[in-house]
């Protein structure tokens, strides 16, 4: 899967760029201290206050902040681990694999749209079911405020509570902001469910948002992405200015996002000091991988070799194999053949060469293949060949 996503990321023309996962947590902490109750942060032998990255996205900007002679636009890619701290549960974890892509120096729309469709690409090539890609636009949401009255930290207390809609539903939500005295703004922000064409032109800040989100539409249908509308799919991190996205599962939308992001203009001029646009979309690896696995997941192995007869002819075949690269393996705990077939079985391992006495005697090899239970006797000679033209 992680191959898939990576080969997928660099036709798109993004370049890897790995970055550490400690960070001091005055730069994760950057935009807003409300997200410090999420991160693993603990300090190290010289008292500095340290953080285990809870992203990809606030590395890079530092990274971007420290070397301004970085050709822009930057195209990058990241897979690794992040870590949140949160309670686990099915789908969500404390230690798990994100997939980024950002463009960094456009403000153009196109750029956002770019990540999204390189993203939305590899969630089809590595088999994902059917899925929608729901945006919004942050400066919707600020104009909104901006027309209701509430602005600054208040806003960021409804934008959090609003973006657990997915979890906790409407009266979750409702629930939540009665108790953080903000309910009364909850149906005047829901008048915004309608089309990006009929959204409210009432201030500036709307009207950029309207702009950008029609933009935004007209590039996902040209790019024949599945997309909708929402309001409601607000990304509850500070750091977001712009248009943002998040990808559901159509038969399960309560599996949570498979691929999200959004614009994020302004978090390396808090770096830097340097007005800096940039944008991305990045997979939830395990997550999907959580959706996409098989009951029984397939061993790497492709061939195992039921060791039978002396432990020699059995060595000299792993060593043809494992020349022509054939993943293969062997008994090494001395069981009877019966039980090296029910192992091979279980890991769903497709091949098994049988070799006792009499095929090594006989310069041959008995092939079986698990998923039919037919076997072949082969000369060692040909082995091979028939082994590659199988697994091909």
């Amino acid at each position: 899967m992680i191959d898939i996503i990576r080969e997928t990321y660099e036709e798109f023309g993004f370049s890897p760029l790995e970055t550490p996962a400690l960070e001091r947590a005055e730069v994760l902490l950057l935009k807003s201290e409300s997200i410090r109750d999420e991160i693993y942060i603990f300090k190290d032998k010289s008292g500095r206050e340290i953080g285990l990255r809870f992203d990809h996205t606030v590395p890079l900007a530092r990274v971007i902040a420290q070397n301004p002679q970085i050709p822009l636009p930057f195209r990058r890619y990241a897979i690794g681990k992040v870590w949140r701290y949160d309670r686990p549960q099915s789908g969500r974890y404390r230690e798990f694999v994100q997939a980024d892509i950002d463009i960094v120096g456009s403000k153009d729309i196109l750029s956002d749209a770019e990540t999204v469709w390189a993203g939305v690409t590899a969630l089809k090539r590595v088999g994902t079911p059917s899925f929608t890609l729901f945006f919004n636009s942050r400066r919707l949401i600020d104009g909104w405020g901006e027309s209701v009255g509430l602005q600054g930290e208040r806003l960021s207390e409804f934008v959090r509570s609003v973006d657990k809609w997915m979890k906790i539903g409407e009266d979750g939500v409702r629930e939540e902001l009665r108790k953080k005295g903000l309910e009364q703004y909850l149906d005047s922000f829901l008048e915004l469910e309608t089309s990006v064409e009929e959204l409210p032109e009432s201030n500036e800040t709307l009207k950029m948002a309207k702009e950008e989100l029609l933009a935004f539409k007209e590039y996902m249908d040209d790019m024949k992405i599945p997309s909708s509308f929402d309001p409601k799919m607000v990304r509850g991190l500070d750091y977001y200015t712009g248009v943002v996205f998040e990808t559901y599962i159509n038969d399960n939308p309560s599996l949570g996002s498979i691929g999200s992001g959004g614009r994020y203009d302004e978090l390396i001029r808090l770096l830097s000091g340097r007005d800096v646009p940039a944008t991305g979309y990045s997979i939830g690896v395990d997550r999907l991988f959580d959706i996409l696995s098989p009951p029984r997941r397939r061993r790497v192995t492709q061939v195992f070799v039921a060791s039978i007869a002396g432990k020699r002819y059995t060595l000299r075949i792993l060593s043809l194999l494992r020349e022509v690269g054939i993943p293969s393996e062997s008994d090494v705990m001395a069981r009877n053949l019966r039980k090296q077939l029910e192992y091979a079985h279980n890991l769903g391992i497709p091949l098994v060469i049988i070799a006792g006495p009499k095929e090594e005697q006989e310069e041959k090899v008995r092939i079986r293949h698990m998923d039919s239970g037919e076997e072949k006797e082969i000369a060692m000679e040909d082995m091979i060949g028939y082994l590659k033209a199988f697994l091909k």
